[in-house]
């Protein structure tokens, strides 16, 4: 009878409350009230997508939160701690990635459908990061990831496909690069806008500026320090003399 009421509350509601005393009747009010209250509140965070206070909501309500280990999102089965691309929308280009630190579910209890949510720890782009500090252009890597302290929960639908990420001497020992493998070596600080722990990296060549991976390098026979082709006027990404000496060796 309470699950009747609870999707309806007219006439049929009104003859039930009348045949109950003022304490009885106080009582089962409160709780239809409350139960509606929920079960209103489930389906409106859903549809404005407030996914962190609908975890909120499903962790005060028995019986509309669980926890996983795993999910099968695309086909593929992926765990806590894997890596990610998510669709970023029809008005970007790129897709963002990020890293599960969590599954759950959400029972919407009017229709007991789950609402699958995964708890993501982001990462920035190249393209991002030069909107703030366009001068780490040329040596940012397009498949250079930077780890934020930012997480916020996504729909698991809006996954795409796992990807990895190295560390930036793992990534630089691979023979084939696929477009789903990234690294990283750098914090990004989202409110300061800068890197965390720039000054851990070691700079290369006349510029001073740390590797970049998707750039040719020639290293000095003398001082073994290494150098851009482009920094020490190597034209046409060649050269074919057996030894090199950098200027300051020469």
């Amino acid at each position: 009878m309470i699950k009747s009421l609870q999707c309806s509350q007219g006439a049929d509601y009104r003859r039930f409350m009348k045949r109950q005393s003022p304490e009885s009747s106080a009582t089962i009010k409160k709780q239809i009230h409350k139960r509606l209250q929920k079960r209103w509140t489930i389906r409106e965070l859903y549809k404005e997508k407030s996914w962190k206070t609908l975890v909120k909501v499903g962790l005060q309500t028995k019986g509309l939160y669980e926890e996983y280990d795993t999910i099968k999102v695309q086909g593929q089965v992926l765990s806590v701690g894997d890596s990610v691309l998510i669709n970023s929308g029809d008005q970007y280009d790129e897709d963002y990635v990020g890293t599960i630190k969590q599954i759950l579910s959400i029972k919407e209890p009017t229709t007991a459908k789950l609402i699958c949510l995964c708890r993501i720890q982001w990462y920035m782009r190249k393209s991002e990061i030069i909107k703030s500090q366009p001068k780490c252009s040329e040596w940012i890597s397009e498949q250079e990831l930077f780890i934020t302290n930012h997480q916020e929960y996504i729909l698991a639908q809006s996954i795409i496909a796992s990807c990895k990420i190295l560390s930036c001497s793992e990534y630089q020992e691979l023979d084939e690069i696929e477009s789903t493998i990234y690294f990283n070596r750098l914090e990004w600080d989202l409110q300061k806008k800068q890197f965390g722990n720039m000054d851990a990296l070691q700079q290369f060549c006349f510029c001073f500026q740390p590797v970049n991976p998707d750039r040719q390098y020639i290293q000095c026979d003398s001082c073994k320090n290494w150098y851009h082709f482009e920094c020490v006027g190597i034209k046409n990404g060649k050269y074919n003399q057996n030894e090199f000496y950098c200027s300051k060796c020469q």
